[in-house]
């Protein structure tokens, strides 16, 4: 035993509790090192690495997550489930949650995070986050509100207390959803064919959200949508039409009012024009390729808003 030495990665990955040992091999970042203490102290990693904490922060992984380790902090390497230890600098990159999961890339360690809350971006200094932090970030009480985490793998409600891993593959935005279905921004009642996702997401809107009946047409329609830099105004009402079979029957286009145009004066393709609510909106006849038609298993009113800032980002990328 006095000559034998343990691995802790394998240990971790074997779910196995180190032993005592002669030699110790660990990763810091991904480069392996070597000690014969059993003890040792974020200074001393420190000094393995050439680093030190006022420049560089450490963090150690273990199985229930990652936990900053300080100057003076001891570590018991043959605590079960080290697997690895982390050390950058204070300053680096910010990591954006969001930008990550657009690009399907796994964030990596860091020590300043963006995540995405509703339509703005808010900086975190730690990669796991509860849900009553997040409310915290925004302001918005916890007895009146709640949070909604989107991820690759479908939506799901975050507890008060319930802890999410940024670093963890696939988280995309949150969502504050307000418990108080009277309260917020919406004007008359939502049409019967909208889904409590769809009731959510509108609560979730920054602005107003208007329920309209022309004939036997029904409209929604987001008051002051934001519009993508390059267009001569900032913001417009945009509108969809809600079809009776909806979510069967798919939502397509987008209207705006007032009309815009682009700043430098280049053409945009396929306007017509409509009135909707007595007043002329402009008819983007924008629509799903084949190769991405609606699907009511995955497909609802967000993910379409979604794919209008879309076209109206893509807009600068076509000519």
């Amino acid at each position: 035993m006095a000559e034998s030495k343990q691995n802790l990665r394998e240990c971790y990955n074997s779910g196995v509790k180190p032993e005592i040992a002669y030699e110790y091999e660990f990763y810091i970042n991904d480069e392996m090192h070597r000690t014969k203490k059993q003890i040792i102290t974020g200074e001393e990693l420190h000094e393995i690495l050439g680093t030190c904490s006022d420049t560089h922060f450490i963090r150690m992984k273990v199985t229930t997550g990652k936990k900053l380790i300080g100057p003076k902090v001891e570590v018991n390497l043959t605590e079960c489930g080290i697997e690895r230890f982390i050390i950058l600098p204070f300053e680096q990159e910010i990591i954006d949650i969001y930008d990550c999961f657009c690009k399907g890339v796994n964030p990596v360690i860091t020590y300043n995070y963006l995540i995405k809350i509703n339509k703005e971006k808010y900086k975190v200094e730690k990669e796991t986050i509860t849900g009553r932090e997040i409310l915290d970030l925004t302001d918005k009480s916890p007895e009146n509100n709640s949070v909604r985490m989107f991820t690759k793998s479908g939506k799901k409600m975050i507890g008060l207390d319930e802890s999410v891993d940024l670093t963890e593959c696939g988280v995309e935005r949150f969502v504050i959803v307000p418990l108080d279905c009277t309260e917020g921004f919406v004007n008359a009642e939502p049409f019967r064919q909208l889904t409590s996702d769809d009731i959510s997401f509108i609560h979730s809107y920054s602005g107003k959200v208007d329920f309209i009946k022309n004939g036997q047409t029904d409209w929604i329609i987001f008051r002051d949508f934001s519009l993508p830099e390059g267009y001569n105004v900032k913001t417009s009402d945009m509108a969809i039409m809600v079809p009776k079979n909806y979510p069967i029957g798919r939502l397509d286009m987008f209207y705006l009012s007032p009309s815009i145009n682009r700043k430098d004066g280049k053409i945009i393709g396929a306007l017509t024009n409509a009135i909707i609510e007595g007043k002329n909106y402009q008819r983007w006849s924008r629509h799903r390729p084949t190769t991405n038609r609606w699907n009511p298993e995955i497909d609802c009113l967000e993910t379409h808003v979604i794919l209008v800032t879309s076209c109206l980002e893509s807009e600068f990328k076509k000519r």
